[in-house]
């Protein structure tokens, strides 16, 4: 035992080790097998039903008789304590088509350097948090703003990595195997400028400054194909991950022929991504600001899952031209026909049911079961 594994509460042992045989008795259960062909089928083009996720939960709402209060006092091993008791609150009360994997995932360690700018607070923003609305100072406004961005360095933690295997396999390693988990890619390069700039400067300069938003994204771009690179490199991909953007990842095709964990490429893995803020646009600007940036990264992967909450009815057209696509988002203010007759057999259909039908003064099945029935028929 080393001087990490010894320095370990007791308390903190005995909590990951209750909790890991708890997890393990459910990983165990043969019903997950069934659920991953399940997905098999479903990314693989041929399904046998609709499957089914919650995700994205506002778990600051949800701890109900304590069942998710954290009790270990090592921040790193409330980390793995937050993964178990999440899993289990979530197999108890909501499972629908989470399997549960047979292992505890170990995160590896990396240092990342960043851009040189993170999100900053508008002076006028009321503090808000989480998923309420924010006012972002403008970090991007001029082309001097732009030169003083830096490509991220990316690291691979070899030590940390080790100790933290170690410190896990010593907890409880006798109960669950562990599995060293990687990156799992959100590639919505949209969704970060709005973070550095704010939506309105963005909005405004797609018409107003062009040429502009084309030295941004050729340089964001770049940026993110040095760091995939980097990822490849340092190994940090996960070629194994559950989930990506709300949706399973279990497939046919992928990791593919001549995987190895060793050395995962970005041809083994899916992304996911997706350009918010161009709910507001059209499909040609979107095509010219968006997919056409964005295409050669989305490309270098096995499987892509696009879109979020923006309505992309209208946009599957663009969208194709981007062929290792297999999933798309059908959110709730998309027209789910029209989106439909676009996507044909071609795609998965990522559909997001309205939230606001369980955000009301009393619940009512009824408009679920309708909104339900519409998008299976």
């Amino acid at each position: 035992m080393g001087a990490r594994e010894a320095a370990i509460a007791a308390d903190d042992r005995s909590t990951l080790r209750e909790l890991a045989k708890r997890y393990a008795e459910v990983a165990a259960l043969g019903a997950h097998a069934e659920t991953v062909e399940d997905w098999k089928r479903l990314n693989g083009l041929r399904p046998r039903r609709p499957m089914i996720m919650i995700d994205q939960i506002p778990w600051h709402e949800m701890n109900i008789d304590d069942e998710l209060t954290l009790r270990c006092g090592d921040p790193f091993l409330r980390g793995l304590e937050w993964k178990m008791r999440t899993a289990l609150y979530q197999w108890k009360r909501f499972p629908c088509d989470l399997p549960v994997p047979p292992y505890l995932e170990v995160p590896k360690a990396f240092s990342d350097s960043g851009i040189g700018i993170s999100t900053k607070r508008s002076a006028d923003d009321p503090l808000h948090v989480g998923a309420e609305s924010h006012l972002f100072e403008d970090q991007i406004r001029d082309d001097a703003a732009l030169a003083r961005l830096r490509c991220p360095l990316v690291r691979f933690d070899a030590k940390e990595t080790a100790a933290r295997e170690a410190l896990v396999r010593d907890l409880v390693g006798d109960i669950l195997p562990l599995r060293l988990s990687g990156v799992g890619i959100w590639a919505a390069i949209w969704d970060r400028i709005v973070f550095w700039r704010g939506a309105t400067p963005v909005l405004y300069d797609l018409a107003d400054r062009p040429e502009f938003v084309h030295r941004l994204m050729r340089k964001l771009v770049d940026f993110e194909m040095k760091v995939l690179d980097q990822y490849e490199a340092e190994n940090l991909l996960d070629a194994e991950q559950r989930l990506v953007h709300c949706a399973g990842t279990h497939s046919y095709e992928l990791p593919g022929e001549g995987y190895d964990p060793r050395h995962v490429n970005a041809r083994n893995c899916w992304a996911a991504g997706a350009a918010q803020i161009f709910s507001e646009v059209s499909p040609a600007m979107h095509d010219e600001f968006e997919i056409q940036y964005l295409k050669p990264y989305y490309e270098r992967f096995g499987l892509v899952n696009y879109g979020c909450c923006d309505p992309l009815h209208n946009k599957v057209g663009i969208i194709r031209k981007i062929r290792t696509i297999r999933a798309i988002s059908v959110s709730p203010w998309a027209d789910v026909r029209v989106a439909a007759e676009a996507m044909g057999p071609d795609y998965v259909m990522a559909r997001k049911p309205n939230p606001s039908f369980v955000a009301m003064d009393s619940f009512d099945a009824r408009i679920v079961a309708e909104e339900t029935l519409a998008t299976l028929r």
